[in-house]
This record gives C-alpha cells, sequence and structure tokens, in this order.
C-alpha cells in the first residue's frame, strides 16, 4: 500500500472517529459518561500540546503547566474583575499565554538537554509563586493568594464542557496533521535527529522551536480557561501542579513520542486506568498503574504507537 493510500484511508477513519465521538452528546448518555469522556479528550489535547514542542524536538519541557495556569487565571481575572463572557475571556487566556511564551521561548529554547528542562521547570514554579504572593506584596486583591479564585457560575451542562474541549483538541490534531505535511514539520524532526546538522542545512531552528512553543502555550492556556469556567474555582496550588505536567509527559512516553496518534493513545489509556483502577483499589491504585506503565514502558520503549509504527512499517500515525 503506497504512503499516499495509507494516508487517505487514515484520514477517512480519523474524520469518521471524531465524527463519532462528537456525536456521543447527541445520544443521551450518563453524565458520569459525558464527563469522563470530556476530562479524557481534555487530556489527549494537553498532551498533544506538549507532544507538538517536546515530542518532535526532543526537548524536555517541565514547564507546559504554566501556560495552563496562566490560562486559568487570566479567564478568571476577565470574567469576575471585567465581567467578560466566557468565549471572549478563553481566546484571551490563549492569547497572553502566547504572548508570554513568546520572551519566556526566546533565551529558554537556546539552551539543550536538562538545562532547557531545569529553565522551564523553574520558571513553572516561579509563576506559582507570584500568583501566591503578589496581592501579599503589593497589597492588592489581585490573584487573591492562596485562597483563589471563584469564577461565576453559567448553569451551563456537561455538553457545553464536552463540545468546548472537543472544539480545541480537535484544532490541536489539525496542528499535528501539519506538523506531519509540513516544511515546518520536517524542521521539528531535523532538530529531534541531528539539530546543528539542520542549522548547517539552514534551518533557523530557534524559529522553529519557538513556533511550536508559542503555539502549544496558545492551546494551553485555552485548556486551562475552560477547565477554570467548568470546575468554577481555581488556587495557584491546583492549575501551577507539577502533576499535570507529569501527567503530560507520561501520556505521550506511553503513546509515542513525536507521532500523531500517541497523544490520543497514551491519554486514553492512562485516564481509563485511573478510572478503572482508581475506583475498585482506592488505596493502591497508583502504585498499580505505575507497574503497568513500566511494564509497557520496558515492552515498547518507543511507546505503543512509537512501536506499531516501527513494527509495520507506517510512516503516518
Amino acid at each position: 500500500m503506497s504512503d499516499r493510500k495509507g494516508s487517505l484511508i487514515f484520514w477517512v477513519c480519523f474524520i469518521a472517529a471524531s465524527a463519532a465521538v462528537g456525536a456521543v452528546p447527541l445520544f443521551g448518555p450518563s453524565e458520569y459518561v459525558l464527563r469522563l469522556m470530556s476530562v479524557v479528550i481534555l487530556w489527549i489535547g494537553m498532551a498533544g500540546c506538549w507532544n507538538m514542542m517536546s515530542g518532535y524536538t526532543g526537548y524536555i519541557d517541565f514547564g507546559p503547566v504554566v501556560y495552563f495556569g496562566l490560562g486559568s487565571y487570566v479567564t478568571a481575572i476577565a470574567m469576575t474583575k471585567f465581567a467578560s463572557p466566557f468565549f471572549p475571556a478563553v481566546i484571551l487566556a490563549g492569547g497572553i499565554s502566547a504572548l508570554i511564551a513568546f520572551p519566556i521561548g526566546v533565551p529558554t529554547l537556546r539552551l539543550r538537554g536538562a538545562y532547557f528542562a531545569i529553565a522551564t521547570f523553574a520558571f513553572a514554579e516561579a509563576m506559582k509563586q507570584v500568583t501566591l504572593e503578589f496581592d501579599r506584596t503589593f497589597g492588592v486583591s489581585f490573584f487573591q493568594g492562596s485562597h483563589g479564585i471563584t469564577l461565576p457560575i453559567g448553569g451551563h451542562d456537561n455538553t457545553f464542557f464536552f463540545y468546548c474541549v472537543f472544539a480545541v483538541t480537535f484544532a490541536i490534531m489539525l496542528v499535528h496533521y501539519g506538523i506531519e505535511h509540513s516544511k515546518f514539520g520536517y524542521g521539528l524532526k531535523a532538530i529531534h535527529e541531528a539539530e546543528a546538522a539542520a542549522e548547517i542545512a539552514g534551518v533557523d531552528t530557534t524559529a522553529i522551536k519557538l513556533r511550536a512553543y508559542v503555539t502549544s502555550a496558545f492551546f494551553l492556556g485555552m485548556f486551562g480557561g475552560i477547565e477554570a469556567y467548568w470546575i468554577t474555582y481555581i488556587t495557584p496550588a491546583d492549575v501551577f501542579n507539577v502533576h499535570k505536567t507529569v501527567d503530560m509527559v507520561i501520556m505521550t512516553l506511553l503513546g509515542g513520542m513525536g507521532t500523531f496518534l500517541g497523544p490520543v493513545i497514551g491519554a486514553s489509556v492512562l485516564k481509563i486506568l485511573y478510572e478503572i483502577l482508581g475506583t475498585t483499589f482506592v488505596e493502591y491504585y497508583l502504585i498499580m498503574v505505575g507497574g503497568i506503565i513500566i511494564v509497557i514502558i520496558l515492552i515498547m520503549p518507543s511507546g505503543i504507537v512509537g512501536t506499531i509504527k516501527d513494527w509495520k512499517g507506517i510512516r503516518f500515525i
């Protein structure tokens, strides 16, 4: 089967699957099922954001949660202090996250290896401390410290938030498609394979990494805004929680770094494992999930999708 024919079949299947998932609320599932599906789709999108930057370039980013947290706070402040409607607030959250990502990315993306990972982790922790101490330091009521911010209750049901996260995640998958079929994507892969050689060949590696970093931050900011409005209450300890970053990394590694379907498979497997084992083995489920992840990574070091891709020789999945 040629790559072109295989890609066509894949896309027909992908669009059909997306349409089927998008139609689920029309069949009246229970609120539990709808909420679980919304959470899984949210994490597919967040893992996709991490994969967009780190999966394709090999630069391990330990600070993506900072843009999720910024998006949460921008949305909360816009809605509570400026009476902004939800959708403009979420778009603003994505825009401000991207704007902040640009000056942060310019110096940090010149670092490599552990230095880049440490710098991004330090920035995330610094932003968490800023939101905690800003009001006390300057005597204002803006981030509201450790008490957090309560957002207005809009009266929307789970179906509304399902379609919010579905729309953003679908947009991220389209960006991944662009990565797989564009010079931009080839540039990201070249950075992963041999950055120095790519620079010698004329690839502007810093500009390409910065583009991926800012795009990833934009979508993470939107997810932060959507989740903030969904749960209606945010605190720095929650929205800047490093465990969110760890989950993004594990999901992408489990599914397959630098692959189109890796975040989809990794996030789905991990979140469903959490749900099934968490309800049955309340005290031990994290140990069991950890053991399962270790076994999968040992058997399939390239991740589930990466291993299938290597085994079957499929170029685009």
